[in-house]
């Protein structure tokens, strides 16, 4: 940005810019310049709309009717209706600014003024772009996977954690209360995780460095996607184990049952956290060996999810003491499984995103 800025003052003064001094081709290239190529051209272009409809439209309004307070007021709403006409977003405003800037040096100004702010803006904007072309920024696909591979790895983590708390004994409401405001956290990633793809995704366009970079987000949102449902799911059923807790389910009438369940659902859980965390590394893989050999340990961990589900059906459902107040706990763990063994599967080449 300092380097465009600098370039375009001096390009501004080669082209004999000097009273005043060219500073509003610096301010254009450094506003241009941006974090992706194709950003930086398409902010160049509706700058350039900006400023040359700005200074057209106060062209014929000092050769009209000059400065007045009621010329002023229409000229601002003309440049503000053409601003929205050419779908210039955050520049509609320059529109405004350009036309007032000329029409304050009358009539005998405006010609000299309004052709070299339009000059200088062309300068701007075409070193700003120049510059992103010669020195293209950083391809961000690489982050934005690893950011999905995070997410995946803060699921696992709460699964984890919940499975070692049911395991070493009796659950406290504030756990509980924890694991849901957790699943509940984990949801609002989401959109931020989906922006940082989307500027993934621009950050390689007209971009040379993306021929050299083997990352690529063709099928990454159907992970997040995955993952995304999954920690919905995961919600559900942390409210259930949340309500159990809090309520005692079960514990009264069958205390026996009660603790297999807990039991139960610790070994399902862990098994749960397995799987998210193998899917998140196949996101990163590498092809090869490594792709490969993640995708293996991917179908492990889902086929022993799956055996660990069968295994539990019977006494989760199945048993006539679950209709003793753990039926809802029961079902909603259940079907977090057939979800998370639906979405994170069942062909893990299916969710590949490294190409």
């Amino acid at each position: 940005m300092t380097a465009a800025t600098v370039a375009a003052y001096l390009v501004a003064q080669l082209a004999g810019l000097h009273e005043p001094p060219p500073l509003i081709a610096a301010l254009t290239a450094l506003l241009v310049v941006q974090a992706t190529l194709s950003s930086t051209l398409v902010n160049g272009v509706q700058r350039v709309l900006s400023v040359v409809a700005g200074v057209a439209l106060a062209a014929v309004f000092v050769a009209v009717v000059g400065l007045t307070w009621w010329s002023l007021g229409a000229l601002v709403a003309a440049a503000i209706l053409v601003g929205q006409l050419l779908r210039l977003g955050p520049h509609l405003v320059e529109v405004p600014i350009s036309a007032m800037l000329v029409l304050g040096v009358g009539a005998v100004g405006a010609e000299s003024v309004g052709g070299d702010r339009v000059l200088e803006t062309l300068i701007g904007a075409a070193v700003g772009m120049l510059v992103n072309v010669l020195f293209p920024p950083a391809v961000q696909t690489r982050h934005a996977v690893r950011s999905v591979e995070r997410f995946a790895d803060e699921i696992a983590a709460l699964l984890d954690d919940a499975a070692a708390a049911l395991v070493t004994g009796p659950v406290t409401p504030e756990q509980s209360t924890r694991w849901l405001q957790d699943a509940r956290r984990l949801n609002r990633h989401v959109p931020r995780l989906d922006r940082a793809l989307a500027h993934a995704e621009e950050s390689r366009r007209l971009n040379v460095r993306a021929l050299r970079s083997c990352w690529a987000t063709t099928d990454v949102r159907a992970g997040l996607d995955a993952l995304e449902y999954t920690s919905v799911s995961l919600r559900t059923l942390f409210r259930a184990v949340d309500d159990a807790t809090r309520e005692r389910t079960g514990v009264r009438d069958d205390a026996g049952y009660a603790a297999t369940v807990q039991h139960t659902t610790a070994s399902l859980l862990h098994r749960m956290g397995s799987v998210v965390c193998e899917f998140g590394r196949i996101l990163t893989a590498g092809p090869g060996d490594a792709r490969r050999a993640g995708e293996d340990r991917l179908a492990a961990s889902r086929a022993a999810l799956a055996s660990g589900r069968a295994l539990v059906a019977d006494l989760l459902v199945g048993d006539p003491r679950s209709r003793s107040g753990l039926w809802e706990l029961n079902s909603a763990l259940l079907t977090t499984v057939d979800r998370m063994l639906d979405e994170l599967g069942p062909e893990p080449s299916e969710v590949a995103v490294v190409v």
